[in-house]
């Protein structure tokens, strides 16, 4: 296939389209060659009934639509060809389609003599091929194949049930038969195809996202069959410092700083998987340009039934890591003493994941809530709170492995009610024999970190003026009201609210004296109304106000007459007193629109009434809902 729909962003159903219109040019390129025949055969047949001028403008005719899709050819396997030109595209193959049905359709109506049935079988015959045909060539759409079968079959069935042959009486059931047969049989060849279509673009999409989180892992990756590495990710090529081409096809002993290591872990690995467990080892390894450092191994068949399957080996450079566990068991109490200084903790686990030891500034913060946690291992802390069951079970599965972790956030809450967020990390333990003790680490306060995420959130849904919600979030909360009023067959009233006159106030006295104002609007708004309802700011001095649950037109109406009251009283800035009036436009849910946006539109349209009949009003929106 010429058209390239690999790109990671491209949805999937904008790639089908992409892939079904490539596939119906495909077919054009032999459909032009049949249609070219099938069109000389029919005008060889009509000739001695319908004339030459006749046939010869119909075979001009039809010439040209079959002819032309060669050029449909061209545009529609483009390899550039995006989602919406393809959609252009097939809307005009479709109309090429019914022209071209319509013309072979016709035929039937140039035979002079509907009694001549060798003639008038010719034809039929002539055009139940190309529908039969066009069920092949179309399959990939079913309604490219409507828009040529229909046209192409419907004369000759009606003019047969109409005026059928003496001799063929039910010659037109049998051609209905036949057009509902190839309905059937194309319905067939279009699942079938479409359904192979899209699991292979959904398999080609996992592929790349699994390409993708291969060559992004953090980790070093190296598939090993036999003694020779077949696949590596980017990491593995960073580390050894080389290309892809120096490593594919590279004994797995020669990246070893001795070769025998691997012959040795190698071998002690293949018992490991017959025993359905990983086998994990640290040896010295070698780059291409010499230079050596120490690497963590972990590998794990691939099938453990079958290992000539292959071994997959995951690795990270330790280096770095053997040389900081050796800098701080030299140093260890002038760490502690490091910590002791900083807004951190400092803990100790021993074998069995027990804290042993906690200290450091931040101790002072916490106060007394993390001072019960000695001799309990970490989820056995009540205070220890806001980590999910999962993280809870990969962060257990980290510590059985005797892996460092990175990162765990949780908080603990001060005898005060306030919350402090803490990200801890942590690294194994193991004395001279190599035996595991225990871990230690540290946990940094995060909490100003997570208060200014909390305050990014809050801005992307509100409105920084008036703190109300602003267009993004009403949208979310008003198809949530929508979705609850259809299980409980309710309505949900939505006001769309413009201030009479305030262009006055910004043009006289400056726009902060209008923010004073709108702020003091906004904060009256949200006592008129009800906790559960709404109140957003989506313009200058535009408001909307939600009703997720509202009895009936009556209540609405006497949310706005409290809205038009409280907005009517003076707001006093900066020593001025401003009487404003409102013009509100009200759309309830399903009675003028069935969905979010239309009510809105229709609550729009609502408001501009009020603004014609002189403002500081109510109007209901007049047009019914869209079925």
């Amino acid at each position: 296939m010429v058209t390239d729909t690999s790109s990671p962003d491209t949805p999937l159903e904008q790639r089908l389209l992409i892939e079904r219109v490539a596939l119906l040019g495909e077919s054009c390129r032999v459909a032009s060659l049949g249609g070219v025949i099938a069109v000389v055969v029919m005008a060889a047949t009509l000739w001695p009934t319908a004339g030459a001028l006749a046939t010869t403008a119909w075979a001009l005719v039809m010439a040209v639509l079959v002819l032309s899709q060669l050029g449909f050819h061209r545009v529609m396997c483009a390899p550039d060809l995006q989602p919406l030109r393809a959609e252009r595209l097939e809307q005009l193959y479709h109309a090429r389609n019914a022209l071209t049905g319509l013309g072979w359709g016709i035929t039937i109506f140039f035979v002079a003599r509907p009694d001549d049935l060798v003639i008038l079988g010719t034809v039929i015959l002539i055009v139940m091929t190309v529908a039969l045909a066009s069920a092949g060539t179309q399959a990939v759409s079913r309604m490219s194949f409507f828009t040529i079968v229909l046209p192409s079959l419907a004369p000759p069935v009606a003019l047969l049930m109409i005026q059928p042959p003496p001799t063929l009486p039910l010659a037109g059931w049998g051609l209905l038969g036949y057009l509902l047969l190839l309905f059937g049989l194309h319905g067939a060849f279009n699942r079938i195809l479409v359904g192979t279509l899209q699991r292979r673009l959904e398999s080609e999409a996992l592929a790349r996202e699994q390409q993708v989180i291969f060559d992004t892992a953090a980790e070093a990756i190296v598939l090993v069959r036999g003694p020779h590495i077949v696949k590596c990710n980017q990491r593995f090529l960073e580390q050894m410092r080389c290309p892809a081409a120096d490593v594919v096809g590279s004994p797995m002993w020669i990246w070893h700083l001795n070769a025998d290591d691997w012959s040795q872990h190698s071998e002690a690995a293949l018992h490991a998987f017959r025993e359905a467990r990983p086998y994990t080892y640290v040896a010295p390894m070698r780059r291409r340009d010499g230079s050596a450092f120490r690497a963590e191994m972990t590998g794990m068949p691939v099938s453990a039934t079958h290992p000539e399957a292959g071994m997959v080996w995951m690795g990270s450079d330790i280096t770095e890591r053997l040389e900081t566990e050796t800098a701080l068991r030299i140093s260890e109490e002038r760490f502690r003493r490091l910590i002791s200084m900083s807004s951190d903790l400092y803990w100790e686990q021993d074998a069995d994941l027990r804290f042993t030891h906690l200290s450091g500034a931040g101790m002072e913060r916490i106060g007394a809530a993390l001072q019960d946690c000695i001799g309990k291992r970490r989820w056995e802390v009540a205070k220890i709170e806001g980590i999910a069951p999962e993280q809870w079970a990969k962060h257990k599965e980290q510590l059985e492995a005797h892996e460092p972790f990175r990162d765990l956030v949780f908080y603990v809450t001060r005898s005060d009610g306030t919350r402090l967020w803490f990200s801890t990390s942590g690294n194994p333990v193991f004395d001279e024999d190599g035996h595991f003790a225990g871990y230690h680490g540290i946990a940094s306060d995060i909490s100003d970190r997570m208060r200014n995420a909390e305050r990014y959130r809050h801005l992307a849904y509100h409105d920084p003026l008036t703190g109300l919600p602003n267009r993004r979030l009403l949208a979310d909360q008003l198809e949530q009201a929508i979705a609850q009023a259809k299980r409980r067959d309710g309505l949900v009233g939505l006001m769309l609210l413009d201030l009479d006159d305030f262009k006055i106030i910004n043009d006289s006295d400056g726009h902060a004296v209008g923010d004073a104002v709108l702020a003091t609007i906004a904060h009256r708004l949200r006592l008129a109304v009800r906790d559960s309802d709404t109140v957003a700011r989506v313009g200058g001095d535009e408001f909307v106000i939600l009703l997720p649950e509202v009895d009936g037109p009556q209540a609405a109406e006497a949310v706005a007459a409290k809205v038009l009251e409280a907005v009517r009283e003076p707001v006093t800035s900066d020593q001025r007193d401003y009487l404003l009036g409102v013009s509100i436009g009200i759309a309830l849910y399903p009675t003028h629109a069935g969905g979010g946006e239309l009510l809105m539109q229709r609550a729009d349209a609502a408001m501009y009434r009020a603004k014609t009949l002189g403002g500081r009003s109510a109007v209901f929106a007049s047009a019914p809902a869209d079925n």
